[in-house]
C-alpha cells in the first residue's frame, strides 16, 4: 500500500515544507520504493511509494500532467486495456504507461465522472489548478483507506489517520460514539465515513469528494444494481460463469512485478485462490510472477491444525507451501505497536503469529499477498432461504437445512435456523416491529460477551448509534439483498481499512479475490440457491474448482476452528491486561469502565467461563484495545511522538 498526503490551505498561506515533510514520515513505512513531495504555494502532496505492477517500475508521485493537474495515488487499474482504448487519442498514453498516467489523462477527458471509468483497488487524490478544484475518490469495494478533515481554512486528506495527526490544527480528541459502537455493536449498520477520531472522516466506499473554494460535496459514484437478475439453464452453467469471474479475480491480483504470496489455510477459499493462481502461472509463466503460499499453523491434533490439507496441495502441485508455526502468544505482546498502525480499538487476538507471517511473506521477495477473507460471506449466505418462504418452498428448504448440517459439522444446526429468521426478519417484517426485537436479543449478547465492564454511558453510546437507520437499495430477493448487506457492511469496511494498515506497515498489498467487484456483481445476480446448491455448503466454488483443487480439499466438510487460541491468548494476557487497566487506567478515567467489574471478571480465567465459545476472549481483546487506543492517540501525546519517530 502506498501512502498518499494533501494539505490545501484554501486562505493562500503557503504550505510548510518540514510540516508536510513531517506527516509524510508517519507514513515511511509504506514507501519502500521512496518519497516525493510537491509544493506549489498554499497546496502540498506527498507519497510513499510501493510499486507492486509491471507498469509501475519507472513511476513517480506526485505526478504532474502537462496541464498541471497534480495526482497522488495508492492503487490498482484492473481495466488498463478498457483505459487505453478510450485513451487512445491522448498523447503521451502507451500500453506501457503507469497507472497513474491512464488516471490522470481519464480526469482530462472526463473530469469529475474519471473515478466511475476505473475499475480495481484504489485511492486518490488530484488536484487541477486552473479550476481551483481538490477531487478525492475511494474504490467501489473500499479496500484502501482515505481520511480527511477539514479545520477551518485548511483542509488534509491521507492514507492513515496518524499522518493527519500530524498536522497541528488536526485535533486528537475521541469520537466516543464511534468508539463505543466499534468495542460493542460492530456487526450493526452505522455510517461509513466516521472514524474514531472527532473531526476526522473517512471517504465511504464509492465515493467521491470534490472541494473548491465555494462549496465540499460527497456523493456516490457507483453502487451494486441490487435489481439484476441473471438466469441461466443449469448449475453447471452458473459454476462455469463463477468460475470465468472467479479466474478473472484472480488474474487481476496477480499482476506483479515481483512474487506473489498466497496466505493458505487448507480451507476451501484460500486454497482456491493458491491452486488457481499457481495454475494461471504455470499456464503463463511468462506473465505471472512465482507464487509462494504462507500458512500458520496450529500444533498437531488442535482444532487448528491443517496439516493434511497444505500436504494434499503440495502433492497434487508438486510443491512447497511455507508453515508458520502458531506460537504461544497473548493479548498484550506488540499490542501498543498494533493499536497505532490499525487506528482503531479492534486487536488481532493473534498479533505475534500475524507478525511471523507477514515477515514470511517479506521474506519470500513478496510485495502483495492474496488472502481468502470474504469468501464466507459471499458464498455461505442464506439469504436464499428466506426468499423460499415466500415462495412457500418448505420442503426444499427443510431439505436444505438438514443437508447444510451434514456438510458443516462443526456448526451447531440450530445455527441454520437462527440465520433463516433472521434473514426474513431482517428483510420482510417491518422496522417497528423487528428493531425492538434486534435491541433485545442485541442486550442479551452484550452480557453474554462480558460487556457489562463497560460503563452504562459507554454502552448507551453504542444504543444511540446503532438505532440510526440504515438506508438500502430496493433488492429483488432477499439472496441479492444479503450480499449487498455484506458489501456495504461498516464492520467489513473498517476491517478491510484495518487489512490494509497492517500490510501497509510492512510495506506490502493485501488482495481480496473475493473483493472484486465483478465477481460480487455475479453473485448478486444469480439465484441465491446455486451458492449452495441442495444444500451442498459452497457448491458453486467446489464445482468451479473441480480438476484444479484437490479431492480432499474440493470435499472438504467443517472448518478449523481457533477458539482455542483465542481463550489460551486472553488467559495468558489476563494479569497484563488487568494491569493496562489499573496503572494507565485511560478507559477509567474517561468513563467507559468500570474497574471493579474489570476486576471481579478477570479474577476467573476465560477456558473455564465459555468452553467452546470465542466471545469472552473477543470481549476481553476489545477491552485491551480500548484502553491501548485512547493511551496512543487521545491523551497520551508523547506516546504518539515517540512512534512516529520509529
Amino acid at each position: 500500500m502506498s501512502g498518499i498526503i494533501g494539505v490545501w490551505n484554501q486562505d493562500g498561506q503557503p504550505v510548510e515544507r518540514e510540516l508536510l515533510a513531517r506527516m509524510s514520515t508517519r507514513m515511511a513505512h509504506r514507501g519502500p520504493d521512496g518519497h516525493g513531495l510537491l509544493i506549489q504555494g498554499s497546496l502540498g502532496f506527498a507519497c510513499q511509494l510501493l510499486k507492486v505492477t509491471p507498469e509501475s517500475v519507472n513511476e513517480t508521485q506526485p505526478l504532474v500532467s502537462p496541464s498541471g493537474v497534480i495526482l497522488v495515488w495508492d492503487g490498482r487499474l484492473d481495466n488498463r486495456a478498457e483505459l487505453l482504448d478510450a485513451l487512445a487519442d491522448f498523447p503521451g498514453i502507451r500500453p506501457d504507461s503507469p497507472d497513474t498516467a491512464l488516471v490522470l489523462a481519464a480526469y482530462e477527458v472526463f473530469r469529475e465522472g474519471m473515478p466511475e471509468r476505473l475499475a480495481g483497488d484504489f485511492a486518490l487524490g488530484l488536484f487541477d489548478p486552473v479550476r481551483q478544484l481538490l477531487l478525492l475518490a475511494r474504490d467501489p469495494i473500499g479496500i484502501r483507506s482515505l481520511h480527511y478533515a477539514r479545520i477551518g481554512s485548511t483542509f488534509v486528506f491521507a492514507s492513515e489517520i496518524k499522518a493527519l495527526l500530524a498536522h497541528p490544527r488536526v485535533p486528537t480528541e475521541p469520537n466516543e460514539t464511534m468508539l463505543a459502537e466499534m468495542v460493542l455493536s460492530r456487526y450493526l449498520p452505522g455510517t461509513q465515513n466516521e472514524t474514531c477520531f472527532a473531526g476526522i472522516s473517512s471517504l465511504p466506499p464509492a465515493f467521491v469528494a470534490i472541494l473548491d473554494h465555494h462549496s465540499f460535496v460527497t456523493r456516490r459514484y457507483w453502487d451494486f444494481d441490487t435489481t439484476s437478475q441473471l438466469r441461466l439453464k443449469s448449475f453447471e452453467e452458473y459454476a462455469e460463469g463463477f468460475r470465468e469471474h472467479f479466474e478473472r479475480a484472480v488474474r487481476r491480483r496477480i499482476r506483479s512485478l515481483s512474487p506473489v504470496a498466497v496466505q493458505v489455510s487448507g480451507g476451501l477459499d484460500s486454497s482456491s485462490i493458491f491452486c488457481l493462481a499457481e495454475t494461471l502461472r504455470r499456464s503463463q509463466s511468462s506473465i505471472y510472477p512465482r507464487i509462494h503460499g504462507v500458512s500458520y499453523v496450529g500444533p498437531d491434533g488442535a482444532p487448528s491444525d491443517e496439516h493434511a490439507f497444505l500436504d494434499e496441495i503440495e502433492h497434487s502441485f508438486e510443491t512447497t507451501i511455507e508453515r508458520v508455526p502458531r506460537g504461544h502468544t497473548d493479548f498484550v505482546t506488540g499490542a501498543r505497536e498494533e493499536a497505532w498502525h490499525v487506528e482503531t480499538p479492534l486487536l488481532d487476538p493473534q498479533w505475534s503469529t500475524t507478525l511471523a507471517f507477514l515477515n514470511a511473506i517479506k521474506g519470500s521477495g513478496a510485495r502483495v499477498y492474496l488472502t481468502g477473507h470474504w469468501g464466507d460471506q459471499f458464498l455461505s449466505g442464506q439469504g436464499y432461504l428466506a426468499d423460499f418462504i415466500l415462495q412457500f418452498r418448505w420442503r426444499e428448504i427443510l431439505a436444505q437445512l438438514k443437508e447444510l448440517a451434514r456438510w458443516c459439522p462443526d456448526v451447531n444446526a440450530g445455527a441454520f435456523r437462527r440465520s433463516l429468521l433472521m434473514n426474513f426478519a431482517g428483510e420482510f417484517i417491518p422496522d417497528r416491529i423487528g428493531l425492538p426485537l434486534r435491541r433485545f436479543h442485541r442486550a442479551i449478547n452484550r452480557g453474554k460477551r462480558g460487556h457489562l465492564w463497560y460503563t452504562p454511558r459507554f454502552r448507551a453510546l453504542a444504543r444511540e448509534q446503532s438505532s440510526r437507520n440504515r438506508h438500502d437499495p430496493r433488492g429483488s430477493s432477499a439472496h441479492a439483498m444479503e450480499i449487498y448487506h455484506e458489501a456495504r457492511s461498516t464492520y467489513h469496511v473498517h476491517c478491510m481499512e484495518w487489512n490494509a494498515k497492517v500490510a501497509g506497515m510492512q510495506g506490502l498489498d493485501v488482495a481480496f479475490p473475493f473483493l472484486d467487484r465483478d465477481l460480487i456483481v455475479y453473485l448478486m445476480s444469480i439465484p441465491g440457491e446455486m451458492s449452495t446448491w441442495q444444500g451442498r455448503h459452497k457448491s458453486l466454488l467446489r464445482e468451479a474448482m473441480q480438476g484444479i483443487l484437490p479431492a480432499a480439499i474440493a470435499q472438504r466438510r467443517g472448518k478449523s476452528d481457533f477458539t482455542d487460541c483465542v481463550n489460551e491468548a486472553g488467559d495468558r494476557g489476563v494479569a497484563d491486561i488487568l494491569r493496562y487497566i489499573e496503572e494507565d487506567g485511560v478507559a477509567v478515567r474517561s468513563g467507559f469502565v468500570q474497574l471493579d467489574v474489570v476486576r471481579k471478571y478477570l479474577a476467573r480465567p476465560l477456558n473455564r467461563m465459555a468452553s467452546g465459545d470465542a466471545r469472552p476472549g473477543w470481549s476481553l481483546r476489545d477491552l485491551l484495545g480500548l484502553e491501548l487506543w485512547l493511551h496512543a492517540f487521545s491523551r497520551n501525546q508523547n506516546y504518539a511522538q515517540e512512534n512516529a519517530k520509529t
